[in-house]
């Protein structure tokens, strides 16, 4: 059964939180990271995660929150090779506290501390690496501009378009696909054909780059 989309309408964190009928959660910046932490939920949960990853900001920004990102173990094993989760990752047990007319309920998760590469884009990793979003072109949208997109499949051409976009936008793209790019190759999904189109991505961009270097 094809899973529901809900990147087309979120952010890939709020899209991932959502596939496990939990509300976003952050950690303040500089916040200790607790072993145990209590999500929200949404809805009544159709999928049930085992662990949160607890992703911590680069070294060099201290003013970024980590990320609380749920997972399922299982399904995380199935689909990546990078080994994050702690050996007997089945405990402990999630509990769920049922609420009440003040509190909403929740379920309190294991925390599993992650140093990603690149932390804004760890979601949108795991979204399709899990498999939970299926869509490649909601993939495309958030990596490359839709005037680079409309040229694939012919890769000079999508190069060109992106080596004339303004040089804030350019910048932007460029930040957000390479780190995408990094934690492929950190967390190895076994997802083939996710691993060859972020390359491609990347690769657009370095090589229009080079032609913005050049000029």
């Amino acid at each position: 059964m094809q899973n529901q989309s809900f990147l087309a309408m979120e952010d890939p964190l709020d899209a991932l939180c959502h596939h496990f009928s939990l509300t976003k959660a952050l950690l303040p910046p500089n916040a200790r990271i607790p072993p145990t932490f209590d999500m929200t939920l949404s809805a009544p949960p159709s999928r049930q995660p085992t662990h949160l990853f607890a992703i911590l900001p680069p070294e060099d920004n201290a003013r970024v929150p980590t990320l609380m990102i749920p997972v399922s173990a299982g399904l995380y094993g199935q689909s990546f090779a990078a080994d994050l989760l702690p050996a007997g990752t089945a405990l402990p047990v999630p509990h769920i506290q049922n609420g009440n007319g003040a509190q909403p309920p929740c379920v309190t998760l294991p925390v599993v501390p992650v140093s990603a590469p690149h932390s804004l884009s760890i979601p949108l990793v795991l979204l399709f690496g899990l498999g939970l979003e299926t869509d490649r072109n909601l993939l495309a949208q958030r990596m490359l501009p839709a005037q680079v997109i409309g040229e694939f499949p012919h890769f000079p051409a999508m190069v060109g378009v992106m080596a004339k976009l303004p040089e804030q936008q350019f910048e932007w793209y460029l930040g957000y696909t390479h780190g995408m790019w990094k934690n492929v190759l950190a967390l190895a999904p076994k997802d083939a054909g996710l691993v060859e189109f972020v390359q491609m991505a990347h690769k657009v961009i370095v090589e229009a780059g080079r032609l913005r270097g050049r000029r």
